[in-house]
């Protein structure tokens, strides 16, 4: 070999398509290298040597191809078999990948012109859908094309509002696919919720995960309902053992009800749920149809969708990381505490809407349920005494302090002091408003995120209040709700956590909710009102969210009023114009700073 060739040594990193490249300095090679894709090539200063993409090297070849300056050297010619044994299957990989892609944007404009059909002709699927269910169960239109669309589509995001019933949708879909076993996965305090709508809409079977009172076992249920918290263990060899105890050997389709649980995706419930249900071989060699249900499927922001999308498409979806900064203007923090930060005005919520258009059914009240009476926001505004107000101040200030002298402690337990001395301060006010209620022999409902508070409402009014927070269990808060529910019961007043009560319940006898304390996320604001603006009722819903002025009970409700902004956009593609007159304050922490001069 000639001295004037310069040699760049390749050597195969174990187990991986990727090269170490060692080389003497040689500035062209260098900028050749970096015109190649960021997350194709890495440098290691301490190795002084350059890691390649098996693709990434090969693009580097070819553009020395001719060249009889350059001598990219495997060590020997089995080296160099590997290397284009491994190219090939990278290639054959990635042309499968595109014949895919073009395969699924084929089917997604098949499922949104199904989609416009379906709302047209919906009754022509009405006897079909009517025939598998009990006599006399009728759906709403909404209804029979959410069933019909998930039957094209198999997996899908079901993002009706609140209270439009996504459960019997799904119901009505499993059980006109005459699926041998559906996997329900709920919130716990759910649970009881979807099995008494199997009981109630089908003549089908139920069987929920470690309940003592099932009446079939698990190999008699179409449907068997287990909690998110099933999948929490951090040892997947756990999770393996439970799930092998059992004995389950099929699953037709897998329904996430409020999926906005599985939203982050450092989770043990999201890294397990991948695990079970994100390979196509697990069950009958086949790939399971998974469903997702939610009327909040984006709590707080949008990059909350990810993890959902990536189920229902791994391909349109690929990658966090893209999702995050190409959809949601999001970037790494490298400088600060690690993690995501968001630039909105970089965000692209308007394609992100077309993007995820094809996989989901969205319904609004309003387009759907025409009679349903209006849900009004109308803010309590109180004032504190000079006393309570001084005290309030003091809180306050010693709380901006510890955002500095405590940077890393979790802000939410700095605050806490705040929300517990508002909510101390309401429970005097939040009585006399009940009063005044009772009077006109109207039921009502109350909630905070603070029990104490509750279990001081329950003491004053004792039989007439029924008391649902985590004290209780699963079904003696069923039952409390029954009996609020029963016009005839001499329960006046519902009393629960927002905890408890965020999630399924309906709570339609009322129609004028007190939340004493707001609480952080959107979506949780949107639950909890949503249990008496659901179907069933019939006065128009006032919601009275009780609020110092200017502490941080308005903090909260002004960021709430902007967060609610960039998810109206995402899952509507409609400009969010809130229903309260009030300019948008920032986020909570930055505000009680600036307040304070910190």
């Amino acid at each position: 070999m000639q001295e004037s060739v310069f040699v760049v040594r390749c050597e195969r990193v174990a187990r991986k398509q990727a090269y170490k490249l060692w080389f003497p300095f040689n500035n062209q090679v260098v900028e050749r290298i970096k015109e190649l894709p960021a997350e194709s090539r890495v440098w290691h200063p301490f190795e002084k040597n350059w890691v390649l993409t098996t693709p990434a090297l090969f693009e580097l070849i070819k553009r020395y191809k001719g060249s009889k300056k350059i001598y990219f050297d495997f060590g020997n010619e089995d080296s160099r078999k590997v290397f284009v044994a491994q190219l090939k299957k990278i290639e054959a990989a990635e042309f499968e990948k595109r014949n895919m892609i073009k395969d699924l944007e084929k089917k997604k404009l098949h499922w949104m012109k199904w989609k416009e059909e379906l709302e047209e002709n919906y009754l022509k699927y009405s006897d079909q859908l009517h025939s598998v269910l009990k006599e006399g169960v009728q759906l709403y239109p909404h209804q029979i094309v959410a069933a019909m669309y998930l039957n094209e589509a198999k997996s899908a995001l079901i993002s009706h509002e609140m209270g439009l019933g996504k459960t019997l949708a799904s119901i009505a879909y499993v059980e006109m696919k005459g699926y041998e076993k559906a996997f329900i996965i709920t919130p716990n305090s759910l649970k009881f919720n979807y099995y008494n709508e199997v009981e109630k809409f089908t003549d089908s079977k139920a069987h929920i995960i470690n309940w003592k009172k099932n009446k079939f076992t698990i190999e008699e249920a179409k449907y068997v309902i287990v909690n998110y918290d099933y999948f929490n263990p951090s040892d997947k060899n756990v999770l393996l053992r439970k799930w092998k105890k059992l004995g389950i050997k099929v699953i037709d389709t897998v329904i996430c009800d409020e999926s906005h649980k599985l939203k982050n995706t450092k989770s043990n419930t999201y890294k397990n749920f991948k695990r079970m249900f994100g390979k196509p071989d697990m069950f009958r060699d086949k790939k399971v149809s998974k469903i997702f249900l939610t009327g909040t499927p984006a709590p707080n922001r949008a990059y909350e969708l990810y993890t959902v999308l990536n189920q229902i498409s791994p391909l349109d979806f690929a990658t966090k990381k893209h999702f995050y900064e190409y959809y949601c203007g999001m970037v790494y923090d490298l400088y600060g505490a690690g993690g995501y930060i968001t630039d909105i005005g970089q965000a692209k919520l308007e394609e992100l809407y077309h993007k995820i258009a094809p996989y989901t059914h969205r319904k609004r009240k309003k387009e759907v349920l025409k009679d349903l009476p209006d849900k009004i926001y109308q803010r309590v505004m109180l004032e504190m005494s000079d006393k309570d107000q001084k005290t309030y101040e003091k809180i306050e200030e010693g709380v901006a302090n510890d955002f500095l002298l405590h940077p890393t402690a979790n802000p939410l337990t700095i605050m806490l002091r705040l929300r517990q001395f508002t909510a101390h301060l309401k429970s005097k006010v939040v009585g006399e408003l009940i009063e005044d209620v009772l009077e006109t022999g109207e039921k009502i409902v109350v909630v905070d995120v603070f029990k104490e508070g509750l279990l001081e409402l329950k003491e004053k009014f004792g039989n007439i209040a029924g008391l649902h927070t985590g004290d209780q269990t699963v079904e003696e808060r069923a039952d409390i709700v029954k009996t609020f529910q029963d016009s005839e019961s001499e329960m006046k007043i519902f009393i629960g956590s927002i905890q408890t009560c965020n999630y399924g319940l309906t709570l339609t006898a009322a129609d004028k909710l007190f939340i004493m304390t707001l609480p952080y996320s959107v979506g949780e604001y949107d639950q909890v009102s949503d249990r008496l603006h659901r179907i069933g009722q019939e006065n128009v819903v006032n919601i009275y969210p009780l609020i110092y002025r200017d502490t941080i009970d308005d903090y909260v409700f002004s960021a709430i009023e902007s967060k609610r902004a960039e998810i109206v956009k995402v899952i509507d593609n409609e400009d969010y114009t809130s229903n309260v007159q009030e300019s948008v304050i920032a986020e909570v922490i930055a505000k009680i700073k600036k307040k304070h001069g910190k």
